[in-house]
């Protein structure tokens, strides 16, 4: 356990200052998005340092949104599927980014996640094995892959810092392959029924390697919800389904002799 907590204090403080995506709060003066747009802030952006912004459409197109500040209006692409926002910082000793997949609505386009997903955004990358389903997100309590790659090799047996917004913190580590296994932790407080009375929270994965010349970091952030096992009960569900049985059990048997003979 000792050990443990040590690698966390080393791993957070390394990756301290590393630049991630999160929500922006719009309750803050100054910023008035249209509904159709989100708020995304750039975290941890250092003062006079230029960063560049690219978009990666579901079909590939690239745009270049920019910030105001640190905080970036996305506006709709008009095309359905992920998208990947790529915020990079780059000095001479020092290469950071910060990947999010957002879900844009629009009209089908002949790509697939998949194909997005193949799609290199820089040397040092954490890549969802695979992104979630249409309109689904990452739950609590359960396990989810990604793969960690450094200049398109597999990132063996190397520690992922994982935090979330609700302030769990831990370390994971890559297998031989470069394969992290994820397990969301439950840490939300207060639930109450239904998906959308819950807001969301962010989990957040850091990777960091160095070279001679170089140190290489990146992030990659998502929301994420409590699992609905809070509110769905098995045992609930199994009594509905038995109750639903015999109402038509006895619907049936209310049903003339002559109505309930197949017809030849």
């Amino acid at each position: 356990m000792l050990v443990r907590i040590i690698a966390i204090s080393l791993l957070s403080a390394n990756v301290a200052a590393d630049i991630f995506w999160q929500p922006y709060s719009q309750a803050e003066p100054g910023h008035h998005a249209h509904k159709k747009s989100t708020l995304l802030q750039l975290s941890n952006l250092p003062n006079e340092i230029p960063v560049d912004i690219k978009l990666v459409h579901s079909d590939l197109e690239i745009s270049t949104p920019s910030l105001s500040n640190d905080v970036l209006k996305l506006q709709p692409t008009r095309k359905g599927n992920y998208h990947a926002l790529v915020a990079t910082l780059e000095t001479p000793d020092s290469y950071q980014q910060a990947v999010r997949y957002p879900y844009m609505n629009g009209k089908p386009v002949d790509f697939s996640p998949s194909d997005l997903l193949a799609y290199s955004t820089g040397p040092l990358r954490i890549v969802p094995s695979p992104l979630p389903r249409e309109h689904w997100r990452y739950e609590t309590d359960k396990t989810y892959l990604f793969k960690v790659t450094f200049n398109n090799k597999p990132y063996k047996e190397q520690p992922i810092l994982v935090s979330t917004s609700n302030g769990s913190t831990d370390v994971l580590q890559t297998d031989s392959s470069g394969l992290l296994k994820l397990h969301i932790p439950d840490d939300f407080t207060n639930v109450v029924p239904g998906k959308r009375k819950n807001p969301a929270a962010e989990i957040r994965l850091f990777a960091n390697t160095s070279t001679d010349t170089t140190r290489f970091t990146t992030s990659f952030s998502a929301p994420y919800s409590p699992n609905p096992s809070h509110w769905k009960s098995t045992p609930l569900g199994a009594l509905a389904a038995a109750f639903g049985l015999m109402a038509g059990l006895f619907v049936i048997r209310r049903l003339p002799e002559h109505s309930r003979r197949p017809k030849k």
